[in-house]
């Protein structure tokens, strides 16, 4: 039986989910880490990404992002496979890095646009890396609740997703902050 299809179109949502194979690090310092953002920097520009939330665990990463084409798989296979080209030439290792075929759930209403970026967002803290999200400086969080943050990070369009906060750029990003917290009673 061949697995399943994944939609995909210009214009589509998505969060990606890729993990190591057999459940192995993907990072294995800061060092791994700077890479994969510099890759993914890349990635998006070249492949007209927009790029809404991210965070890089230890065994895994999370990707909040949109196509502006239909080239989701495409975007993916070049950042992973020039990824784990480097960190195997690096390490001295061989083989998949990454394990099977990476997740992606379809983005379909600002709802889920909103529970998504939480959940990458908490997963630091949900995996025990952190107490704080914005204490996790392997995310895009910091990004959303102050200027400063944004200032810093070019990469991420955080707009969408304060947008649905209101207006006032002050208020709402308390307002986002507010709303992850309230998923930190679960976590």
């Amino acid at each position: 039986m061949g697995r399943p299809l994944r939609p995909v179109f210009a214009g589509a949502a998505y969060h990606i989910t890729a993990r190591g194979n057999n459940g192995e690090n993907i990072f294995t310092d800061d060092y791994d880490r700077y890479a994969y953002l510099a890759l993914l920097t890349r990635a998006i520009r070249l492949m007209k990404i927009r790029l809404f939330a991210y965070s890089f665990m230890t065994t895994h990463v999370h990707l909040v992002c949109q196509t502006m084409e239909a080239n989701v798989s495409a975007t993916i296979r070049r950042l992973h496979g020039s990824y784990a080209f480097s960190f195997n030439r690096r390490c001295g290792r061989h083989g998949h890095l990454f394990e099977a075929r990476f997740g992606s759930r379809l983005i379909e209403n600002d709802a889920y646009l909103l529970e998504a970026t939480r959940y990458t967002h908490l997963n630091p803290v949900r995996g025990g890396l952190v107490d704080n999200p914005e204490d996790h400086v392997w995310s895009s969080y910091r990004c959303y609740i102050s200027p400063e943050g944004q200032a810093k990070q070019t990469l991420v369009d955080v707009s969408p997703v304060l947008q649905l906060f209101g207006e006032d750029p002050q208020a709402r990003r308390l307002a986002y902050e507010r709303f992850v917290r309230e998923g930190m009673t679960g976590a």
